[in-house]
């Protein structure tokens, strides 16, 4: 059984720590009575070896609070933070594709130079045989090397026009596996519940946005909204009407936004919004009449014209120190939305939020 297995750590120093970190996930795995699967268990990798700092935050916060570690709070996590492989799926395949393609056409230019490295070779064998001191007249020298000469002439051009038409419908597939690569980016980085920018396309932007902020000396603000007790919706109303909501929240959240700024969604109930130039209290005051706009919504069930009780969020901010890496960012930011969560929920804190 794997979990009756100790760690050898006589003879293999340089794989120890790894040896460490996987027996201390399949010991946290027992404890908990998680499934054996392969995404719990790398949750569970990730939160022993320390590489994943929102993974251990997630799972601090629950077991400092004395709340169950779940198969589902696993899988949510591994979705969240770690697998990136489903979503490049369609961008690798479009890329191969994309290869294989330029790798025919370079193959088709090589294939034409030689035609045409021939052809020269022929066209220089008829201008010797020309010039060339051989007994009889020049015409009927002439006679004997044209037929050969046109020969050539026509297979070149034959050739010629079968590789124009295999370059067109070469040069058409690669316009298309263009399209579809750039299809292919947008939806690796687009959330498709909600349209928003997804985990890798927020932090696409922040990257970008942390650069331009480096080099401008202004400031870079991140707020975290998380939706309240957003578990109880779905329990109580079903799934499909938590999808709603989420819709609706991401909704509010993008349009009620009136200064520069880039909402996405981080993944389960929780979202982003990047604003470069605000400073701390600025980005309070934004984050907070979003937080006032959802509340607002009046949310009802279309066949019944049932109303649901508010929505609300919770929302903390920080803003990116110089040479802050992105991760850092998060966790400060995260921090302060666990604060606004403990302090009763419905509110926006910042890091110095007393």
């Amino acid at each position: 059984m794997l979990f009756a297995l100790r760690p050898q750590t006589d003879g293999v120093p340089q794989h120890g720590h790894v040896l460490t970190h996987a027996y201390a996930a399949a010991g946290s795995m027992v404890r908990h009575g998680v499934s054996p699967t392969p995404p719990c268990f790398a949750v569970w990798y990730s939160y022993h070896s320390g590489d994943n700092a929102m993974v251990r935050r997630v799972l601090d916060t629950y077991l400092s609070n004395g709340r169950p570690i779940t198969d589902a709070l696993l899988l949510e996590v591994h979705a969240r933070f770690l697998d990136t492989l489903s979503e490049g799926t369609a961008l690798n395949r479009t890329t191969d594709r994309l290869r294989e393609t330029t790798g025919q056409v370079a193959a088709m230019l090589q294939e034409s130079g030689n035609h045409t490295a021939r052809y020269g070779t022929a066209l220089d064998q008829f201008s010797r045989d020309m010039l060339a001191q051989h007994p009889g007249p020049l015409d009927r020298r002439l006679a004997a090397a044209l037929p050969r000469i046109i020969a050539d002439t026509q297979e070149m051009l034959e050739r010629s026009t079968r590789l124009g038409k295999r370059l067109e419908a070469s040069a058409q597939v690669i316009v298309d596996l263009q399209d579809r690569l750039e299809a292919a980016l947008r939806e690796s980085r687009t959330d498709l519940l909600t349209g928003l920018p997804n985990r890798r396309g927020i932090e696409a932007t922040a990257s970008n946005l942390a650069n331009e902020s480096q080099a401008s000396g202004r400031p870079l603000a991140l707020a975290l909204f998380d939706i309240d007790h957003f578990k109880a919706v779905n329990d109580t109303w079903g799934h499909p009407v938590g999808d709603a909501v989420l819709r609706r929240v991401a909704n509010t959240l993008q349009r009620g936004l009136k200064v520069e700024g880039f909402c996405g969604r981080l993944g389960g109930e929780e979202f982003s919004l990047l604003l470069p130039g605000l400073g701390l209290a600025t980005a309070l005051e934004v984050a907070d009449g979003l937080r006032q706009a959802v509340q607002s919504q009046q949310l009802s069930m279309r066949e019944t014209g049932l109303q649901l009780a508010p929505v609300t969020v919770s929302a903390g901010i920080a803003v990116r120190g110089r040479d802050e890496p992105w991760a850092h960012l998060l966790a400060r930011a995260d921090a302060a939305l666990y604060r606004a969560k403990q302090a009763g929920r419905n509110r926006v804190m910042t890091e110095e939020t007393p």
